[in-house]
């Protein structure tokens, strides 16, 4: 699926990613476990991707992938028109600068023995050629105001500041090197509601500011629509629905996406109760993913009311959604 008409900062074109779980049984060939597959997306330079799904839907492996913290098992990468599956030594280097990530757990992400303007000196220092001293806190000190923090917190560790106050010095720390796009891995998910939204106009002004291309993954659609230009929705390893914020938020073309609109939170407790029942009855917990993998068709026939017979015997194809984008839904295509 891709997901925008100008030219793209990143293209992903058919990624799939395999995992081997480890041996339990000496005599029992493990089942291999397909984490992504099918992937394909674009996002244009200075643009938000969104993407979103249930945990172990596959969204961090493909973050993972274009981070190159793990090679996929076949599909094409491409940064700025360059491949980078293949890329090593220098031009791998290159990239690391290009491309920087906020994760979700700031603390866990931060080095606990390390002060903030070591942390953040580090990347200055191995990127940028720029000696400790104190040019090189002074450019920590313009990269923390930046993100809304201070001098004093230039000789803190991780465990003296706030959660908020941790994922704003991980955002500093990826920008120490004027990356060219962040991927950001629910990077709002460890954050109560207030910080949250702190952290989402933090990342919109950067994008103002600089021109940074995003990926935004998170499980909240709610949240998520609020930076993305672009939403890519996924399921079991597969991208099923593609479009403008707009569009996938108002007129959800595919079941599953109906679904997430459908938890979202709202204030009036009887549609809300009515809501929970509704999604009570399309669980299907019998149902597992080693389990899916082997089902022929839609991994999401458990689930979907609207289920028929093709659904059971083919995984859809992509078709083209009126007002944009693509979805993977027998029901669309007829």
């Amino acid at each position: 699926m891709m997901s925008d008409q100008y030219t793209p900062f990143l293209q992903v074109r058919d990624l799939g990613v395999t995992f081997l779980p480890p041996r339990r049984l000496p005599w029992k060939a493990p089942h291999r476990v397909h984490a992504v597959r099918e992937v394909s997306f674009a996002i244009a330079a200075g643009r938000t991707f969104g993407l979103v799904g249930e945990s172990g839907s596959g969204k961090s492996t493909v973050a993972r992938a274009i981070l190159r913290l793990l090679r996929p098992d076949r599909g094409s990468i491409r940064v700025a028109n360059q491949e980078i599956t293949t890329c090593k030594g220098r031009d791998l280097l290159a990239y690391r600068r290009q491309v920087q990530a906020v994760f979700q757990d700031p603390y866990a992400s931060l080095n606990p023995s390390h002060v903030i303007s070591s942390t953040i000196g580090e990347l200055l220092t191995r990127h940028r050629n720029v000696r400790p001293g104190r040019e090189r806190d002074q450019m920590v000190v313009a990269l923390l105001s930046q993100v809304g923090l201070s001098q004093e917190h230039l000789d803190r560790f991780p465990y003296e500041l706030s959660g908020g106050q941790r994922q704003r010095v991980a955002i500093a720390r990826a920008l120490a090197v004027a990356p060219q796009m962040l991927i950001c891995d629910e990077p709002t998910s460890a954050l109560d509601s207030s910080i949250q939204s702190q952290v989402i106009n933090l990342f919109i002004d950067i994008r103002e500011q600089h021109g940074v291309t995003y990926l935004f993954i998170g499980h909240n659609l709610h949240v998520v629509r609020h930076i993305s230009d672009v939403i890519g929705v996924m399921y079991h390893g597969y991208l099923v629905e593609t479009g403008p914020t707009w569009r996938v938020y108002q007129e959800p073309a595919h079941p599953y996406t109906q679904m997430l609109l459908q938890a979202v939170p709202i204030p009036d407790p009887i549609q809300q109760k009515h809501r929970a029942a509704q999604r009570r009855l399309l669980h299907h917990p019998s149902v597992n993913s080693d389990q899916a993998d082997l089902i022929a068709g839609c991994p999401f026939q458990h689930r979907c009311p609207a289920v028929m017979d093709v659904c059971r015997q083919t995984m859809p194809g992509a078709t083209t959604v009126v007002n944009g984008g693509e979805v993977r839904c027998h029901l669309a295509s007829q």
